[in-house]
């Protein structure tokens, strides 16, 4: 499979044309770094997560309306068959539910249960998500599986499957995303679910974690996901294609230096593309 090489940096503004390509060695002087080559690359969505058939990735936990869901409760089963009412958080790409003095995390809650309202204008359908499974990456990392029953009552991942075959999501503290364009904002007592087969979790896997580094940075590391050149929410890539990807974080770097280099990114807009991955707009 053809492999293309993207530079996320942050440089000088400069515009240059498509016909003159991309030359990275005059435009790169500050780009420090690293980034491997992905197997699969580029995502066309953002996000892939719904129920039902409304879309959902994001929540308000104090209960109000926001992306046109109201969350409603977080239930924790302990032993005995019993049923905790706790309050979520997020910290560092964990999720926790605080019930009192006690704060439970990781396997405590597999099977626990997410009550939101779907809104509708006047209209509030209640339902249910559950984390049906738990891994811990790193400690500041862990990803989830959320399921939900269908119209049919048969249970279903609420993120579509990723490359790797799983339907995982990671949770992040505190920001909105625009999912017209792409633009990311803070927003205080906000979860979003990044589906690991969408392009925000995708930024996270691999590498640009947003509790690590600017928000902005790491909207820019989405976009060079999705090769949204003109940050206007446009993609110029197909699911599958591989990348290889330096950046100034010493995350991740080129392991064959000699393929053409597509674009080099800055912070509002690429600054130089050579040959987009795509020539369909998505």
């Amino acid at each position: 499979m053809y492999a293309h090489r993207l530079m996320i940096l942050a440089s000088t503004l400069m515009t240059v044309s498509l016909a003159l390509g991309c030359d990275p060695e005059t435009l790169a002087d500050d780009a420090e770094g690293v980034v491997s080559l992905r197997p699969v690359g580029g995502g066309v969505w953002l996000n892939t997560s719904s129920i039902g058939t409304q879309t959902f990735s994001e929540f308000d936990i104090t209960g109000a309306v926001h992306d046109g869901v109201r969350f409603t409760g977080l239930r924790i089963s302990r032993p005995g068959n019993t049923w905790l009412a706790a309050t979520p958080e997020v910290t560092d790409g964990n999720l926790k539910g605080k019930a009192s003095k006690t704060t439970y995390v990781g396997v405590d809650l597999v099977g626990s249960r997410w009550q939101f309202n779907l809104v509708n204008g006047a209209v509030e359908t209640p339902v249910e998500i559950w984390i049906d499974t738990f891994t811990q990456i790193s400690p500041k990392e862990a990803r989830y599986t959320f399921k939900t029953l269908d119209s049919n009552g048969v249970a279903r991942p609420i993120c579509d499957v990723d490359s790797a075959g799983s339907y995982n999501a990671i949770p992040v503290k505190d920001i909105t995303v625009d999912s017209a364009i792409g633009d990311m904002a803070s927003r205080a007592k906000t979860v979003y679910l990044a589906c690991t087969s969408g392009a925000v979790g995708k930024a996270i896997v691999w590498g640009y974690r947003p509790w690590e580094r600017p928000l902005a940075d790491f909207e820019l590391a989405t976009r060079m996901v999705r090769a949204d050149y003109c940050h206007d929410g446009m993609s110029w890539t197909e699911t599958g294609i591989a990348l290889q990807v330096r950046d100034k974080y010493n995350i991740n770097t080129f392991l064959d230096a000699t393929d053409p280099t597509e674009v080099v990114w800055q912070a509002n807009r690429a600054a130089c593309i050579g040959t987009p991955r795509s020539g369909q707009a998505r």
